[in-house]
């Protein structure tokens, strides 16, 4: 057991970072704020009982934290003596209008009580209904922002769409190379998929038809994942070059396509639950480990990225999968962006920009090496979490995007320089204390000739 766990850690050892990282995070946003969530709505719930009015009006927000208070809140009140009206907005305008609403059934004077999201709204005393009512507020203590449950439950959702990418640049940096136009890509997708939606199918947003529009505009990231795949192998190209081409063409194209504007689809509301971002980036990580680890075209990524002459020697097709790895990471990058369509409804050219830089960084912290050979997709998805994690906690610091990017560019040297370590190309630890033992074995031969002389 404890061999099997040394492996693991030998292998994944930056999941301890991520909880370390989480635990920093933790620490650095404790501060003094309402309540939030189910028992936040007990507690206000208990208040209200012990004040017993004939009714309340409970003002929350839609988001996960406010309507789990409103559980709580109706849970303690419901079917007790103490009557009360819930009114669930977004924006102060939609609550004020549903507070009107309610005069003819809410007594003069009613007391209101808020979420933390909704406390912050000061209108209420300005309707003459409600003049001199009472606002009642979570109770007050010292929480982390980061550790908040509505925080928490938000990080697999936005941490999928880059996981999804990354997918096929751990394949692409595994064979000795890099895709720098995959953010490009996912704009494009979601300005093919927006205008199909819209202009073809007039706006008509049936299963069939988004569908079709999604699989058109994957099927066209993969076509440009294959181009780059060709050009970089027939002209030998570096994929540098290739694709960083290439993404300056994809982001124009997007631009040129949607007239620098953001293109409004109709879709279910389904369809952008993080749920479905959630399931779709595991799924497609289980495929990856299986294709990586227990495939011939697994063992043949591994292969090239070690030596790609001795694979070629070895039999190995090298164009040929190389050109296949190309592809697929456009496939997954036009994944990524047909799930920010669905999410954000709505297609854009500035959708993705500079996500290569954040997806290359998830895949060296995750341990794959920039010199190919090395690396495992489940470390990849590690170090996505590690790199969205970093991303909200400087976020929730009030960190301004400037120094954002420093972090960022530290953050990939730092994890370059530890697979330098890893892989023994830098050894200045070793070689001092080979020096040191040499420098020890030559005092005591001189010590040892000295003693012989005098003797």
């Amino acid at each position: 057991m404890k061999d099997k766990l040394t492996l693991f850690l030998s292998e994944y050892g930056m999941i301890l970072v991520l909880f370390l990282l989480m635990g920093i995070f933790s620490i650095v946003t404790l501060e003094e704020q309402p309540a939030e969530g189910y028992n936040a709505g007990k507690a206000l719930a208990a208040n209200v009982q012990s004040s017993s009015p004939k009714s309340v009006i409970l003002i929350v927000k839609n988001t996960n934290e406010d309507q789990q208070l409103k559980e709580g809140f109706e849970e303690v009140l419901k079917g007790g003596p103490v009557g009360f009206h819930v009114i669930s907005a977004n924006e102060p305008y939609e609550a004020k209008d549903s507070l009107k609403a309610l005069q003819s059934k809410a007594g003069a004077n009613t007391p209101i009580i808020c979420s933390k999201q909704t406390g912050s709204w000061t209108f209420f005393n300005s309707i003459d209904h409600y003049k001199d009512s009472e606002v009642i507020l979570p109770k007050v203590g010292t929480r982390s922002s980061f550790f908040s449950p509505d925080n928490l439950s938000s990080l697999p959702r936005k941490t999928s769409k880059t996981a999804i990418i990354a997918i096929g640049m751990t394949m692409v940096i595994i064979t000795a190379g890099i895709d720098l136009s995959v953010g490009s890509l996912v704009a494009l997708a979601s300005v093919v998929a927006s205008l199909m939606l819209q202009n073809i199918f007039g706006g008509a947003s049936t299963g069939i038809n988004i569908a079709i529009a999604f699989i058109a505009a994957i099927a066209t990231c993969g076509f440009i994942g294959f181009l780059s795949g060709v050009v970089t192998t027939a002209f030998k190209i570096p994929a540098f070059i290739v694709t960083l081409s290439v993404m300056l063409i994809a982001r124009g194209w997007a631009q040129n396509l949607s007239n620098n504007n953001t293109i409004k689809v109709e879709l279910p509301d389904w369809l952008g639950q993080g749920m479905v971002s959630i399931s779709l980036m595991i799924f497609l990580y289980v495929i990856a480990y299986i294709v990586m680890h227990k495939t011939v075209i697994g063992r043949q990524i591994y292969a090239i990225g070690g030596n790609q002459e001795a694979a070629r020697l070895s039999g190995v097709p090298v164009n040929r999968v190389l050109i296949i790895v190309y592809t697929l990471t456009g496939i997954l990058a036009g994944i990524s962006g047909i799930v920010m369509t669905a999410e954000l409804e709505s297609g854009s050219g500035n959708f993705g920009e500079t996500w290569e830089l954040n997806v290359i960084a998830a895949v060296v912290v995750g341990g794959t090496s920039l010199m190919g050979g090395q690396g495992k997709v489940i470390g990849t998805l590690i170090g996505c979490a590690i790199i969205e994690v970093i991303n909200n906690g400087m976020n929730l610091m009030g960190i301004g995007s400037n120094t954002q990017k420093i972090v960022l560019g530290i953050v990939i040297l730092l994890a370059i320089i530890i697979d330098k370590f890893k892989k023994g190309e830098i050894n200045w630890f070793s070689n001092m204390k080979r020096k040191i033992k040499s420098n020890e074995k030559g005092d005591l031969n001189c010590l040892s000739e000295s003693t012989v002389k005098a003797s």
